[in-house]
Formats: C-alpha cells, sequence, structure tokens
C-alpha cells in the first residue's frame, strides 16, 4: 500500500496502520534526522526518531489527500518537531504574542514605593497577547476534541462549521446522502456536547 492510501486508513480509524506507515516513512524521517544530528546540541539520533514518530501522528492529523504526496506534509512535521527536540525555537514559537508583552509588574524606578507600570499606562498590546495566547490554547482544546472523533464525523463537522457549508454542499463533496450527512453532524454534536468533552471546550 501507497504512504496515502495507509494515512487515509488510520485517519477513517484503522490505527492498526499505524505501524506499517511508521515503517515506510522511517527511512525518510531518519535521513532527515541524520542531517540534524550533525548540528550537535548534544541530540542523538534516537531521541530525533522518537520525535519523528511523534511528528507522524501530527501529520496524520492534518493531511488530506488533496494536499498532495503525504511526505510532502510529513516533511515540514520533522522540521517542527526535530527543532523542538534540540532546543531550536521555531518561527512560531520566536513570535509567540507573550514574548511581546509587556509586564504590568515592572517597576517605575529604583525607588520600590513609586510603583509599577500598572499603576501609570494601561497596556493594550499585554492584554491583546494575552488574549491572543488564550484563543490558541481554545482552538487547540478544539482540535483535541475534534481529532477524538471518527473521521467521517469530523469531516462532516469540519466542512459544516469551518467552512460554513450547506449540508447538499457537504453531501456532493463527500458522495454522502444529505440524510448520512446530517447523521454524522448530529452524532458529533452529541459527542462534543458530553461533558466530558464539553466540559474542557467550556
Amino acid at each position: 500500500m501507497t504512504n496515502e492510501e495507509l494515512a487515509g486508513l488510520i485517519q477513517a480509524g484503522g490505527r492498526d496502520k499505524l505501524l506499517e506507515l511508521w515503517a515506510q516513512v522511517r527511512r525518510f524521517a531518519l535521513w532527515r534526522a541524520r542531517r540534524w544530528v550533525k548540528l550537535g546540541r548534544g541530540v542523538t539520533l534516537e531521541d530525533l526518531e522518537q520525535a519523528a514518530f511523534l511528528g507522524l501522528l501530527a501529520a496524520l492529523e492534518g493531511w488530506r489527500p488533496e494536499a498532495g504526496g503525504f511526505l510532502t506534509w510529513y516533511g515540514p512535521q520533522l522540521k517542527a518537531v526535530f527543532s523542538e527536540a534540540m532546543g531550536l525555537r521555531t518561527k512560531r514559537g520566536r513570535l509567540d504574542p507573550l514574548d511581546l508583552a509587556v509586564s504590568l509588574d515592572a517597576p517605575l524606578g529604583d525607588d520600590p514605593d513609586a510603583g509599577t507600570l500598572e499603576d501609570v499606562v494601561e497596556d493594550p498590546a499585554g492584554a491583546r497577547a494575552i488574549e491572543d495566547r488564550e484563543a490558541h490554547i481554545d482552538l487547540q482544546r478544539l482540535r483535541d476534541a475534534l481529532a477524538a472523533l471518527p473521521a467521517d464525523q469530523r469531516e462532516a463537522v469540519r466542512r459544516r462549521y469551518w467552512l460554513e457549508q450547506t449540508t447538499e454542499q457537504i453531501a456532493a463533496a463527500t458522495g454522502q446522502t444529505e440524510k448520512e450527512v446530517r447523521k454524522l453532524e448530529a452524532k458529533a454534536l452529541r459527542t462534543l456536547r458530553h461533558p466530558s468533552v464539553s466540559r474542557a471546550l467550556r
């Protein structure tokens, strides 16, 4: 089976195919890992191999057949997990809004009684950074909840609420009947509303 066929089966619930896909992409991952090991930083090839497996799981969450070959999607995931394993800050990390926030607890001067920045100035950038960070955390919780759904339910919800497609459009795009699409959406929403899931989302 091709990488793409295995990835599709895994996304459809065939988790038993995961090791088979790993066996097929492992050589590609290790080829990339060997180049990173040459950078030093005390990280071993075995460390990066473990990181590569985690990157495979992340790649499976986001890959879609229309995105092209699976290895093309997997490559950037490897770069991200290798950077993290070696303690290198990724572009995403460098752009973390909390790094740009000014602490409102910063003293106004050498005199401890002079107060802090919070006493004299509003810090809209800091407040905005915190809001953006909280939104990112909320989005990650939602992604985690969606990842636990079966692939067909997840796709129905993604198209309905993310792409804002109608039931008719989803049916046409997925080759299902409108009745089947409505059932998938209803099942997914029941799962997401279950207290064990909805508590984290709230």
